[in-house]
C-alpha cells in the first residue's frame, strides 16, 4: 500500500486503501469537508456562545443527493477536544429542518434511511458553540449523488 501525504496537520501521512464500490452507473460518491479554523490568512473559528452557518451544497438539475452520514468534531483554542456540549443542525431548503444533535467532542451521525435533498434544493449546516472560548470545528458529510435523467439506449 502506498503512503499518501496529507499536507499540514496531524497525522501527516496515512495508508491509502482502495475499497470496492457497489454503486450503480447512475450514482456517484459525494462528500464534503467543512472546516472552521484559524489559518495564517484568516480566523474562521466559532466565537464563544455563537452559531456558525454555511451553505454546504446545492443539488444540480437532473440529480438528487442522498445523505448517508456525517462526522462532527470541535476543538478548543489549544487544539484539544472540546469538553463542552455543542450542537449541530442540518437543514434542507424543503422540507426544512432535517435534524439536530448535541455532541461532546465528536460525533458520527448515520441516516437510515438516507435523507434526500431534491434537485435545485440546498443543504445548510449550523454549528452552535456553547463554550466560553473560540473553537475550531470540522464537519464531514458523505452521500450519493444520483442522476434522475433517463438513459438513452441506441
Amino acid at each position: 500500500m502506498p503512503i499518501r501525504g496529507r499536507g499540514r496537520g496531524l497525522p501527516d501521512w496515512s495508508r491509502e486503501v482502495k475499497y470496492p464500490t457497489l454503486l450503480p452507473p447512475k450514482q456517484k460518491e459525494w462528500s464534503v469537508l467543512l472546516e472552521f479554523k484559524k489559518t495564517d490568512e484568516t480566523d474562521n473559528r466559532i466565537p464563544p456562545f455563537s452559531i456558525a452557518s454555511t451553505k454546504v451544497y446545492t443539488v444540480e438539475e437532473g440529480y438528487r443527493l442522498l445523505i448517508k452520514g456525517a462526522m462532527c468534531s470541535m476543538t478548543d483554542e489549544h487544539n484539544m477536544p472540546l469538553d463542552v456540549y455543542c450542537k449541530v443542525w442540518l437543514v434542507i431548503t424543503t422540507p426544512g429542518f432535517l435534524g439536530d444533535r448535541y455532541f461532546l467532542m465528536t460525533d458520527a451521525l448515520t441516516f437510515v434511511p438516507s435523507q434526500e435533498v431534491k434537485e435545485g434544493h440546498s443543504l445548510y449546516i449550523y454549528l452552535h458553540n456553547y463554550s466560553g472560548e473560540y473553537v475550531s470545528a470540522t464537519v464531514n458529510l458523505i452521500g450519493v449523488l444520483e442522476s434522475l435523467r433517463e438513459e438513452v439506449t441506441a
